[in-house]
C-alpha cells in the first residue's frame, strides 16, 4: 500500500496534468478576436478559468490522507471526475484512489460516513454462517475476511457485527479498459451516481490474439481450477507447476465478446515484469495474485463486464 508521501506525490502529478491539459485561452467564437491594434484598455478583460475538476479534487486528497472522515467524501467526488477522464488521465487518478478506495472496501477500517458508498455493519443472528450472509448481500464469503480484522467464521457469534458490501440489485459492474491495461470496478450508489471500488492494472492479449471487446457477465468462478493449454490441449491439474491461472478462473460469456474461453485469472507463467501492463496472453485478463483475490470473491455470477479499447482523447 501507498504511504501518504506517495499518495501526495501522486495527487500533485495529477493535478499538474489539468494545467499542462488545458487549452489555451482564445475566442469563443469566430470573428471575436480583438483588432491587432487596439490599445490595451479597449480590449475584454481575460476571463478566470474555472477551476477544473483535478484541482478541486487536491483538498480532498489531502483530507483524507489524514482523517478518516475524508475518505467517503474523496471517493464519491473523484469517482464522478474518473468517469469523464480520457483512459490514460482515468488510470492516473485511479491508480491515485486505489488505496482509499482499498481502505473502504477491502480493510476493516470503518470509515465514517460508508454507508453511502454501500457499507454497512450486519448483526450476525442465530444459524447465519459467512456463506449465509454473503449470499444476503450478493459477495463471496472469501470478502468478509477483508472487510473484518481477524474474522475467523469458526468464532462467530450472534449478536457480532460484521463489516459488509452490499451488491444486491445488480449494483456491482467490471471495466476492463484496454487502452490503459486497466480493471475498474464500479459500485452504483443510491443517487445513482458510481463509486470506484477498485483500480489495477491487467495484462491482455497479445497482437494476433487479442482481447476481444463488448458487454458481457461472469458466468462461472472456479477457485483452484485446472488448466488447459491452449495450443496443445494438454491439461495440467491445480497445483502442477505449469497450471499458470494462479488458483483463479473467472469465466466470461462468449456472448456479447464473440469469442469462447476468454476469462479474468492470476498468472504464475512468467515474472509480472514481463506481462503486467501488457499484451502477451492468448486472449484472457490476466491480474496479479492479490488483486484477482479480490475479484473473485467481489464479483458473482451474474456481474455485468465490460472489455473496451477507448481511443485516447
Amino acid at each position: 500500500m501507498l504511504d501518504s508521501c506517495s499518495i501526495l506525490a501522486l495527487v500533485t502529478a495529477f493535478a499538474l496534468l489539468s494545467s499542462v491539459d488545458a487549452p489555451l485561452a482564445g475566442p469563443a467564437t469566430p470573428g471575436s478576436f480583438e483588432p491587432q491594434g487596439a490599445p490595451a484598455a479597449q480590449r475584454a478583460p481575460a476571463a478566470t478559468p474555472a477551476r477544473t475538476g483535478r484541482e478541486a479534487l487536491a483538498p480532498l486528497f489531502a483530507r483524507a490522507t489524514q482523517d478518516p472522515a475524508g475518505v467517503v467524501p474523496l471517493l464519491v467526488a473523484a469517482s464522478t471526475e474518473l468517469e469523464t477522464l480520457a483512459p490514460k488521465d482515468a488510470a492516473l487518478l485511479g491508480d491515485t484512489l486505489e488505496p482509499f478506495a482499498r481502505r473502504a472496501f477491502f480493510s476493516g477500517e470503518r470509515v465514517p460516513g460508508m454507508e453511502e458508498l454501500g457499507l454497512a455493519l450486519h448483526r450476525v443472528e442465530k444459524g447465519e454462517l459467512p456463506t449465509k450472509i454473503a449470499a444476503r448481500y450478493k459477495f463471496g464469503a472469501g470478502l468478509l475476511p477483508y472487510l473484518n480484522d481477524e474474522f475467523d467464521e469458526r468464532k462467530l457469534r450472534i449478536g457480532q457485527e460484521l463489516k459488509v458490501l452490499d451488491l444486491t440489485q445488480g449494483a456491482l459492474e467490471l471495466v476492463v479498459e484496454k487502452s490503459s491495461f486497466r480493471l475498474f470496478a464500479w459500485r452504483k450508489l443510491a443517487n445513482g451516481k458510481r463509486t470506484l471500488v477498485m483500480c489495477v492494472p491487467v495484462g491482455l492479449g497479445a497482437a494476433d490474439s487479442a482481447t476481444p471487446t463488448g458487454s458481457t457477465t461472469i458466468v462461472k468462478r472456479v477457485l483452484h481450477p485446472d488448466w488447459t493449454h491452449p495450443v496443445t490441449h494438454k491439461v495440467y491439474k491445480d497445483g502442477d507447476p505449469e497450471n499458470v491461472l494462479g488458483g483463479y478462473w473467472v469465466a466470461l460469456d462468449p456472448t456479447g465478446i464473440g469469442k469462447n474461453g476468454i476469462g479474468l485469472h492470476g498468472y504464475t507463467g512468467d515474472v509480472a515484469a514481463n506481462w503486467i501492463e501488457r499484451g502477451a496472453s492468448n486472449g484472457c485478463v490476466r491480474m496479479l495474485q492479490n488483486d484477482i483475490d479480490r475479484v473473485f470473491h467481489l464479483a458473482l455470477e451474474g456481474t455485468r463486464v465490460e472489455l473496451r479499447d477507448t481511443p485516447a482523447r
